[in-house]
């Protein structure tokens, strides 16, 4: 075989900083066989998202390599690391005289109101809810409208905790498990059909690459959340009293998901927490207690579990904060999709 790229000794070292102080440096590449082999250091330990390449000394930057391994994509301690790529699948990244490489790191960066994580280059923001006591069900707002599984209401009380700004994106789903399920395409539309199956294999592989402890909330979490946590002002839905402010409903979506946070957000600054999609939460379905609770979990046996919120499929009685459905966690649907917790 013909030795390949010798354009590879042409390398340009590329550092990239993450905001809790995990530095990437020394990124270096040499060709060993068919593969290119790509090198570099941390000082700390931390995680590893994608590696990219550029055709032009470092000014412009392609998709993320694809046909990689090793070092790549997960947690890594300080020290000197290997990434093979398998530059034949991939040869028309190279249509260039100054190729460099980056490997960029999984970021987080905390703020007083919550948190923005970066993962293989796409952002999401999560909101911190602080702790405290509510009313959980069938509250006085929802009125008539009310069905007999968010009854009888009763007071919950739960620990400071972080919930999505937003639902989980499409372009994040895609960035985390390589692939899009969703029929409303779009990178800033929430993603759905998703089953609760799919959603803990999503979080376990999102887990992976952050080393954090991401999962789907607590219905308790996710209505207290929604109702907007100790900010409430009592509304029927997440934000205010007209559905039309703050929701994707049956009567204004033309019957498909919306990008994320164009409505107004609730009294946390959250948005979607009713319509636009669905959102599956941690716990199995059950009537409720009619007693008070301490950062309930739901019953430890069942076989359904529960989703959230409403959709754009969906009439204003169906995007109520207390609304609560329950299906196998199999089930997918266009309008079924998630939110997450930390």
């Amino acid at each position: 075989m013909k030795r390949i790229y010798t354009l590879f000794l042409s390398l340009v070292c590329f550092t990239a900083v993450c905001s809790f102080g995990q530095t990437v440096s020394n990124v270096d590449a040499y060709q060993e066989g068919k593969n290119i082999i790509i090198t570099y250091d941390t000082d700390k330990a931390g995680s590893v998202g994608d590696v990219f390449c550029s055709t032009d000394g470092g000014r412009t930057w392609g998709a993320p390599l694809k046909q990689v391994c090793g070092d790549v994509n997960k947690q890594v301690p300080a020290g000197s690391h290997r990434i093979v790529w398998d530059v034949l699948s991939e040869r028309e990244k190279l249509a260039g005289e100054n190729i460099c490489f980056k490997v960029e790191v999984n970021s987080v960066r905390f703020t007083v109101d919550g948190a923005r994580f970066t993962v293989n280059s796409v952002s999401f923001e999560m909101v911190r809810v602080e702790g405290g006591t509510f009313r959980m069900g069938a509250t006085s707002e929802q009125k008539d409208e009310a069905w007999d599984g968010e009854k009888p209401v009763h007071s919950v009380t739960l620990s400071s905790y972080y919930i999505g700004k937003t639902e989980v994106t499409q372009a994040l789903w895609q960035a985390v498990m390589g692939s899009n399920p969703s029929y409303f395409k779009g990178s800033d539309r929430p993603v759905e059909w998703v089953s609760w199956d799919d959603c803990q294999e999503f979080i376990q592989k999102l887990n992976r690459l952050t080393g954090r402890n991401f999962r789907l909330p607590t219905e308790a979490e996710w209505e207290f959340a929604c109702r907007g946590g100790n900010n409430s002002r009592g509304y029927k839905y997440s934000g205010s009293n007209v559905i039309d402010d703050v929701a994707w409903y049956l009567g204004n979506s033309g019957l498909k998901a919306y990008p994320v946070a164009t409505k107004a957000p609730n009294e946390l600054g959250i948005y979607d927490m009713s319509g636009n999609v669905w959102e599956w939460c941690n716990d199995r379905y059950a009537d409720y207690p009619a007693i008070s609770q301490t950062k309930p979990t739901g019953p430890q046996s069942g076989s359904y579990r529960v989703y959230r919120g409403g959709s754009c499929l969906m009439p204003p009685r169906c995007c109520r904060s207390s609304i609560r459905i329950d299906s196998d966690p199999s089930f997918r649907f266009i309008d079924l999709g998630l939110r997450l917790a930390l």
